[in-house]
């Protein structure tokens, strides 16, 4: 059987400024077992990122706000612990990959003492030479030679960075990763290392792992499940072969797939999606995609849609309802 390490139930967050209130998660469910890996999809401003910054209760101090449901992770629910509780938990449970490497590494540090101390905090060796024997070993694991820990961040190139960002945030071996984008700053080549990286040394560590990526190419080569995020909502999820092959889907979802291309079709162009993403201090009533839906009924515009779920396939559609529909174009997966 399946144990669950994270759970999230209908979380809330806000960041309150001067000038607005912006409603960036609004009632989102999640869950993630052990040594699993879930795709986090959707445009910038979705809600990814500050779904991941609660989970590490990292948002801006006094800006960001959880203003209500649950994050269990382990069995503790991270929004009632203390902040000397979440030192503890940050690099032992839960450890992240932010979004750039160029930005991430403190400059006036060498590389070695940043891993250095990731062990030293949670007191993971008894004495200096087991700590620097842990930081060589760590380093191997990633890829790099042990003597360029003695290095300075700007000696190293934007891949060789992010190897070290990850050797960071994996060098307590945690439960759970969260991976914010970590090959959006990389090239082609590069990116395709990283992820082979991070893809054995999960397998090698038990971690599970939250990917978030706009990136559907590698949701389909690294996940087990998918959950597809809009304006702070979870409006889709399920495991990858039920994304990339159901026959039912949010028409958010289909307007992704029929933005990238298709190898197997000939096409003069592609298909995005209309309009943008709404102002997170003013989101519309009702479903939140409904100001660019290709389908919008009356009802779509004054009533937020209830999840159905098949089979684990959870979707949050009005046109699903009363016999599930299939949204017209799903096909076209």
């Amino acid at each position: 059987m399946e144990e669950r390490l994270l759970t999230i139930k209908d979380l809330y967050v806000e960041y309150i400024t001067d000038d607005a209130r912006v409603f960036a998660v609004n009632g989102i469910d999640l869950a993630i077992n052990k040594g699993e890996t879930l795709g986090l999809v959707g445009e910038t401003g979705a809600g990814k990122t500050t779904t991941a910054l609660s989970i590490m209760r990292l948002l801006p101090e006094k800006v960001g706000l959880i203003k209500s449901g649950s994050i269990v992770l382990n069995g503790k629910d991270v929004t009632k612990a203390s902040e000397a509780d979440m030192r503890l938990l940050r690099g032992e449970t839960v450890s992240m990959i932010f979004q750039d490497p160029m930005t991430s590494l403190n400059p006036v540090l060498t590389v070695g003492d940043q891993i250095a101390e990731v062990l030293e905090l949670h007191k993971r060796h008894k004495n200096k030479a087991d700590v620097e024997a842990r930081v060589d070993e760590i380093l191997k694991m990633v890829g790099l030679p042990p003597e360029r820990k003695h290095d300075f961040p700007h000696q190293f190139s934007g891949g060789m960075k992010q190897r070290i960002v990850i050797a960071i945030a994996l060098a307590c071996e945690p439960l759970l990763l969260l991976a914010d984008e970590p090959t959006t700053a990389l090239d082609v080549t590069i990116q395709a290392q990283v992820l082979a990286l991070m893809n054995e040394l999960k397998q090698n560590l038990n971690t599970a792992m939250i990917l978030i990526t706009h990136d559907l190419g590698v949701v389909a080569q690294t996940c087990d499940r998918v959950a597809i995020m809009y304006a702070g909502e979870v409006i889709e999820t399920g495991t990858v072969e039920q994304i990339f092959s159901g026959d039912e889907h949010h028409p958010y979802t289909v307007g992704l797939f029929e933005s990238i291309p298709d190898l197997k079709k000939k096409t003069r162009r592609l298909h995005p999606i209309d309009g943008l993403m709404p102002d997170p201090t003013d989101l519309p009533t009702g479903c939140k995609f409904h100001t660019r839906c290709p389908h919008c009924m009356e009802i779509c515009k004054t009533e937020l849609p209830k999840p159905i779920e098949k089979d684990g396939h959870l979707i949050r559609c009005h046109l699903l309802e009363g016999g599930g529909r299939k949204a017209e174009g799903s096909e076209t997966l």
